[in-house]
């Protein structure tokens, strides 16, 4: 029953490629899908072929279409984490192959991604000292990136010393930096995203400071009011949860916003507080819709 299960799934196209002439076969049917030729790369490295898994990739490369620039990519990805784990016996040497695939690959790449991607691989590597370098290398380089900046607070929460900050000052250095070159459109979405990592990752405080000082600017923004809520709820604080509603349902807003506001309370009151602070929001929402009726 298996060996016509099996010989079925093959006919059908279904069955997973278990051999050299089944990987050869899947991408001769799929020569653009960076899926199969990763596939294919990983089945190698299984065997221990990493010399293989190059060529393959080499292969793919050179084979799928240049309109495909996201199946390229890819590819171009799956070997620079071929090359960070089978790159050399050493971690100078896995370094070394693994920034000759990154020079190679930057021409052919959108070069933000490919410098995030790698990032992202020398995080998960350990490379510690190369993952400073280039996060330093990118505020450089992409200065008028907020997500390259975000990413380089992030990275000073984990490690300040490597960021060249002392463990105190959280991200507050780098968002200066960063104001200080980016557009001012991008201004509240990077001292947002810095308060959020704050919040989550350094220190509550240092967060919420940083929460009220764009508040100050922009009293009105519902969307701040509701970010700054939805994260005192995580972190659990009743009373200062509490005290946001109040302030926020206290400020000069329109009546859809009021409503959003009141109604967010209300539901917020129904599970962490008890009869007599739902009652309070519902006499606090009445006094409201009496007074915008004059």
């Amino acid at each position: 029953r298996q060996v016509r299960q099996a010989e079925l799934a093959r006919l059908s196209g279904d069955a997973a490629p278990q051999t050299t002439s089944d990987f050869e076969a899947a991408v001769l049917a799929s020569p653009n899908s960076s899926y199969t030729w990763i596939r294919y790369m990983a089945w190698l490295l299984g065997l221990g072929e990493s010399d293989k898994a190059r060529a393959v990739a080499q292969r793919a490369l050179d084979t799928i279409h240049f309109r495909e620039e996201g199946e390229k990519f890819n590819v171009w990805v799956a070997l620079l984490n071929l090359e960070a784990h089978f790159g050399g016996e050493s971690p100078a040497a896995k370094e070394a192959s693994l920034m000759a695939v990154f020079q190679k690959a930057l021409p052919y790449c959108n070069q933000k991604k490919l410098y995030m991607a790698l990032l992202g691989i020398l995080d998960k590597g350990g490379f510690g000292e190369l993952s400073a370098t280039t996060l330093k290398t990118m505020c450089k380089k992409f200065s008028g990136s907020a997500k390259v900046w975000l990413r380089a607070m992030e990275a000073a929460l984990k490690s300040p010393s490597t960021a060249g900050q002392g463990a105190t000052e959280g991200v507050k250095p780098l968002m200066d930096r960063a104001l200080a070159a980016l557009p001012r459109r991008k201004h509240i979405k990077v001292i947002t995203g810095a308060a959020l990592l704050e919040l989550r990752q350094g220190s509550p405080e240092r967060g919420r400071g940083i929460l009220e000082g764009v508040l100050r600017n922009y009293p009105k923004r519902l969307d701040l009011w509701s970010l700054y809520i939805d994260q005192e709820v995580k972190l659990g604080d009743t009373e200062r949860t509490r005290a946001l509603f109040e302030r926020a349902t206290s400020l000069p807003l329109g009546a859809r916003k009021m409503k959003f506001l009141f109604k967010r309370w209300l539901e917020w009151e129904k599970g962490a507080g008890d009869d007599a602070s739902v009652a309070h929001v519902k006499s606090r929402a009445m006094e409201f819709v009496e007074r915008i009726k004059g």
